[in-house]
C-alpha cells in the first residue's frame, strides 16, 4: 500500500492491527490507556472525528492540524509507548503493531462519511457488540452523550456533516450487516471543503493492505503490496518483500526530502535502473551542496540466479536469490560534520521450485567524524539505543559490538568511525518472527533522522580551516579503503551485477592519502585515532 504524506488541513482514515492479526488489546483498562495516551500524544496534533477500539485493530477519521512531522512523530509516540506499556503487561518483546501504520486520504465529503458510519458500526458488524451504539470504546456514543470522552471529538463537525442527530443516527442503524454496500450518502449540504462528488453505491472505505482485521469472513480485499508498474517488485508477490519494500521507498522519500531542507541548496537527483537479470532500483544522489558535498540514498530490489561466487560465499547450490534495500552515505562539506552511513535490507533464498530455504534483514547505521564531539556521540548512540530498547534490552549492546568489530580497518588498526549499529543474519527464531525483525529494523530505520540531523544542523556552522579540511581528506581516504577492501555490501554489488554508479556512490569527492601521515601527539586529530583504535562505550 502507498503511504500517504499527512498534510494539513487534510482528512485521513488511521487503521492499523496486531502483528498477524495478534490481539493488542487484552482488556478494557488496555483500550482506556491506548485514549489517554491518544489525548497525551495527539491533542492538538490532529482533530478526531471518530474511532472505536477492537480488540486486535482499531480505526480513526482524523483532520490534520499540524505539520507532517510533528503529527508522524505523535503517532510514533502513541505506539512506541503503548506497546512498551503493553509488553511490561504480557511478559513479552518485540513490536506488537504492523508496521507502518495504514493511512488512507479521504478526498471527498461522501467517502468521509461513509467512513464515519464505517467506524462506529465496525463492533456490531464484526460481532464484538449487540448493539453499536452502546460500545464502549468507540466515539459513538458521545454524540448521545452517554459517556464523558477520554479524548476530545468533533461532534459538531461530524453533526454537521449529517445534517443533525437523527439522520446521523438513521443512516448508521441502516448500514447493520450491510457493510459491503455502503449506503449513498450524498445530498447533504458540503460542510468540510472536500470534493462533494458522489461515490458509486457499492463505495466504501478502503482497507487495502490491510486485510481481514477481526480474523471474520468479509469481502474485504486484500492488496497489502501491490506494486506501481515502474517498481522492481513488479510480479513477485510475497508479503514480506512487497511489505519491506514499501517501506523503503518511503523511507527514502522522508530521508532526502529532510536532507534537501538542511542543505538549503542542493536538490537529490533520481536516477532509475534496471538489472538485466531482474529487478532494479532508484539512486538518489546529492551534490555541492550548502552543507552537503556529496551524498546518495539509494534503493534496490534485485532477483534472478545467485551467481556462482555468491553460491560459493553462501554455501549453496544451484540457489535463487532476491535483495531488497536502502543504502545511504552523506559526506558533508565541513570537517566538523561527520559522514554517517546507514543500510537497512532483506534476503530471500529459493530452491529451483520457488521455495524460500532461507530468509534474513541486516543493516544498522554508523558515524564517522573527523572532529569528534563527545556530545554528538553521546547523542547518536543514544538514539541508536533507544531504538533497541524497544525491542530488546539486550540488543544495543551486542549491535554496538558488533559495529565496531565489522566497521574496522584492519590493515590499519583503527575503526572506520566511532559505530552505531550493525546486525546481519537477523533469521526467524522461536524468540523473534520475520515480523518481530521487521518491526525492529524499521524502528531503526524510522531513528535515522532523529540520530543524525541534529548533529548536522549544531556543527555545519563552524569555522574551520583548510587544515581542517586537510585533515578529513586524509580520513576521507582510510573510508575508501575499507568501503573497497572490506565491506561485503560492495562485495556483493559487484558479484551480483549490481549497478556500479549506485555501488561506488558511498566513495567521496575529494579524498587525499598523504604518505606516512601522523597527526601531531596531544591534537584532536591524535585524540581521534585513540578512540578510533580503542573503541568506547558512549552510553
Amino acid at each position: 500500500m502507498k503511504m500517504e504524506q499527512l498534510k494539513k488541513d487534510a482528512y485521513y482514515h488511521i487503521f492499523n492491527r496486531g502483528i498477524n492479526g495478534t490481539r493488542i488489546f487484552k482488556d478494557e483498562e488496555n483500550k482506556r490507556y491506548f485514549l489517554r495516551l491518544i489525548d497525551k500524544h495527539l491533542s492538538g496534533k490532529v482533530a478526531i472525528l471518530a474511532y472505536c477500539l477492537m480488540d486486535n485493530h482499531y480505526h480513526m477519521a482524523i483532520r490534520v492540524l499540524s505539520d507532517e512531522k510533528s503529527v508522524t512523530q505523535g503517532f510514533s509516540n502513541l505506539f512506541n509507548a503503548y506497546a512498551k506499556a503493553f509488553n511490561k503487561q504480557e511478559n513479552r518483546t518485540g513490536g506488537l503493531f504492523e508496521r507502518p501504520f495504514k493511512r488512507k486520504r479521504i478526498k471527498d465529503e461522501p467517502y468521509l462519511r461513509n467512513l464515519i458510519v464505517y467506524i462506529h458500526t465496525n463492533p456490531e458488524n464484526d460481532g464484538a457488540s449487540d448493539n453499536f451504539q452502546n460500545f464502549e470504546f468507540s466515539s459513538y456514543p458521545a454524540f448521545l452523550s452517554k459517556k464523558t470522552e477520554m479524548i476530545s471529538i468533533e461532534t459538531e463537525e461530524v453533526l454537521m456533516l449529517f445534517d443533525n442527530l437523527e439522520n446521523m443516527h438513521s443512516v448508521h442503524t441502516q448500514t447493520i450487516g450491510k457493510q459491503s454496500q455502503m449506503l449513498d450518502l450524498s445530498g447533504f449540504e458540503n460542510l468540510t471543503g472536500l470534493s462533494a462528488r458522489t461515490p458509486p453505491s457499492t463505495e466504501k472505505p478502503s482497507l487495502q493492505g490491510f486485510g481481514n482485521l477481526a480474523g471474520q469472513t468479509n469481502n474485504e480485499p486484500d492488496l497489502q503490496g501491490v506494486a506501481d508498474a515502474e517498481d522492481p517488485l513488479v510480479g513477485l508477490n510475497n508479503e514480506m518483500k512487497n511489505q519491506f519494500y514499501t517501506y523503503i521507498k518511503n523511507l527514502q522519500n522522508t530521508i532526502t526530502s529532510k536532507l534537501e531542507e538542511v542543505d538549503g541548496l542542493a536538490k537529490f537527483r533520481e536516477d532509475k535502473w534496471k538489472r538485466p537479470e531482474g529487478g532494479g532500483g532508484h539512486s538518489r544522489v546529492i551534490e555541492n551542496g550548502a552543507v552537503f558535498e556529496k551524498g546518495g540514498v539509494n534503493i534496490s530490489a534485485v532477483h534472478g540466479a545467485l551467481p556462482e561466487s555468491m553460491q560459493n560465499y553462501f554455501g549453496v547450490v544451484d540457489a535463487d536469490f532476491f535483495a531488497c534495500g536502502l543504502s545511504l552515505v552523506i559526506h558533508p562539506k565541513s570537517p566538523m560534520v561527520p559522514t554517517v552511513h546507514a543500510n537497512w535490507r532483506y534476503f530471500e533464498m529459493y530452491d529451483k521450485a520457488g521455495n524460500i530455504v532461507d530468509q534474513w534483514f541486516g543493516g544498522g547505521q554508523d558515524l564517522t567524524p573527523y572532529y569528534l564531539f563527545d556530545e554528538d556521540a553521546v547523542h547518536f548512540h543514544s538514539v541508536c539505543k533507544k531504538a533497541c530498547d524497544f525491542h530488546n534490552s539486550g540488543f544495543y549492546a551486542s549491535y554496538k559490538k558488533k559495529c565496531d568489530e565489522y566497521f574496522y580497518n584492519a590493515h590499519r588498526n583503527e575503526g572506520r568511525g566511532i559505530g552505531g549499529l550493525f546486525f546481519d543474519y537477523c533469521r526467524a527464531s522461536t524468540e523473534m518472527s520475520m515480523q518481530n525483525w521487521y518491526d525492529f529494523l524499521t524502528e531503526v530505520g524510522d531513528s535515522f533522522l532523529d540520530a543524525y540531523v541534529p548533529i548536522v544542523e549544531k556543527r555545519k556552522d563552524l569555522k574551520y580551516t583548510e587544515a581542517h579540511r586537510d585533515w578529513q581528506e586524509i580520513r576521507r581516504g582510510r573510508y575508501v579503503e575499507f568501503n573497497l577492501v572490506h565491506d561485503k555490501g560492495t562485495l556483493f554489488g559487484l558479484k551480483t551485477n549490481g549497478r556500479i554508479e549506485s555501488i561506488l556512490m558511498s566513495l567521496p569527492p575529494h579524498v587525499q592519502w598523504v604518505y606516512d601521515h601522523h597527526p601531531e601527539k596531544g591534537s584532536e586529530e591524535a585524540r581521534l585515532i585513540e578512540i578510533l583504535q580503542n573503541p568506547k562505550e558512549w552510553v
